[in-house]
């Protein structure tokens, strides 16, 4: 099956009211593992790839991986960037084929500093004009992502008139939203404002983004669904979950070098026996997430 856009995959989750999942790889193992968990849910697919991957490895080998994997898919794959923070990187994945991106204004290309909401309506609107002129979706970002604490206002989260107001200005076919969500670990029991949510889908009546969604607890994740959340990103919890599998299978490997030590033979090293463990492991947590989205079963 070709790729789709992740606005064709929100047509089906607004209307059926539930969330795809969307998530990210950095090499083969990864997006091996995302696939087929997909594959194993019959559950349509976000399959991203962000742009501080560009630190890590050249997108573009990883890129044609991921689009063999695809190919002869029995489901609906959308692949996405996932925060882009600059026209030109944006322009970048779209020359790679990507049917998807993201153009993270709230930023600026630090990843740090805010952008003004002026700035943030322009360079994504510029963003959405080229990924439409190329039959692609856009996403943007309204608010700021972060996890709301006595120390921390409540000011970051998304105004359901400011959401209006860009969605109508920008021409976004996805809404990302700050609802006390943010990337990485939590510190304790998030709180999550699942109601923000229902007012902003009031406001916009567009699919909105959970970004952040590892340690969100389930009953959150559920009302957000129910309140209007469409797409939800997870990473987090597949990396952790690969640490420990790889913690798992190094221990049982550092055993079993002790014992070849003791007896005069050689250590074996196969990089596949690490990697096929972790793999497993993500592959679990992408399937767990599926179900918990309500996407499995949807493809």
């Amino acid at each position: 099956m070709p790729l789709v856009t992740s606005g064709e995959l929100m047509k089906d989750a607004m209307k059926r009211e539930y969330a795809v999942g969307a998530f990210n790889a950095i090499n083969m193992e990864t997006a091996q593992a995302i696939v087929a968990a997909a594959h194993a849910e019959k559950s349509p697919l976000i399959l991203q790839v962000t742009e501080t991957t560009l630190k890590y490895t050249e997108p573009e080998p990883l890129v044609a991986c991921i689009h063999e994997l695809i190919k002869e898919s029995t489901i609906p794959v959308a692949l996405h960037l996932d925060h882009g923070r600059s026209f030109e990187i944006v322009m970048r994945f779209l020359r790679m084929g990507f049917s998807s991106v993201m153009m993270d204004g709230s930023l600026q290309e630090d990843g740090k500093t805010p952008r003004t909401t002026e700035e943030n309506l322009e360079v994504t609107r510029q963003a959405v004009e080229a990924a439409h002129a190329l039959g692609v979706s856009a996403e943007g970002e309204i608010g700021r992502l972060g996890q709301v604490s006595d120390e921390q206002s409540e000011e970051i989260l998304t105004d359901p008139e400011e959401a209006a107001q860009f969605v109508e200005a920008t021409g976004v076919d996805l809404l990302a939203v700050a609802i006390g969500t943010t990337h990485g670990l939590y510190k304790g029991t998030p709180k999550i404002y699942t109601d923000r949510v229902a007012e902003i889908r009031e406001r916009t009546d567009m699919p909105l983004v959970m970004h952040g969604g590892t340690g969100v607890p389930d009953e959150d994740v559920v009302e957000g669904v129910k309140n209007g959340i469409r797409k939800i990103n997870i990473d987090t919890q597949m990396r952790v979950a690969c640490h420990e599998a790889l913690w798992k299978i190094m221990n049982e490997i550092e055993g079993e070098y002790k014992q070849a030590d003791a007896a005069g033979e050689p250590r074996k090293y196969d990089i596949r026996r690490l990697l096929a463990p972790a793999r497993d492991a993500i592959q679990e947590v992408v399937a767990e997430k599926m179900r918990l989205f309500g996407c499995a079963g949807k493809a």
